[in-house]
């Protein structure tokens, strides 16, 4: 199915939101990453990775624990504001979060 266009440009500008979500911090540029290597409390210190085609890179993180986007935010990933400002977010700016991510 088609993603919903509404959801998608929620999840758009909350991923650009450098207050709230700030996923522009390290997801961005041309391929949505600056590159760099850092430490966002999931085991040690990971390269950014590139966003571009990450819906098709399921699982998530450098574990594979978040089997699904949103397990990113809600489970595994989700714990804490060093990986993103995200451990506040509403389930449904989750999943507007995640149909934008899914169109990338």
């Amino acid at each position: 199915p088609a993603p919903d266009a509404a959801a998608v440009a929620r999840g758009q500008a909350l991923f650009e939101d450098t207050t709230h979500a700030a996923c522009t911090t390290c997801h961005s540029g041309p391929e949505l990453t600056n590159n760099s290597t850092t430490d966002v409390g999931t085991g040690g210190k990971f390269q950014v990775p590139r966003l571009i085609g990450l819906g098709w890179r399921a699982p998530f993180l450098h574990d594979g624990c978040a089997a699904t986007l949103t397990d990113r935010f809600t489970g595994c990933g989700g714990t804490s504001d060093l990986h993103g400002v995200t451990s506040q977010l509403t389930a449904g700016q989750i999943s507007d979060l995640v149909a934008y991510l899914q169109t990338l």
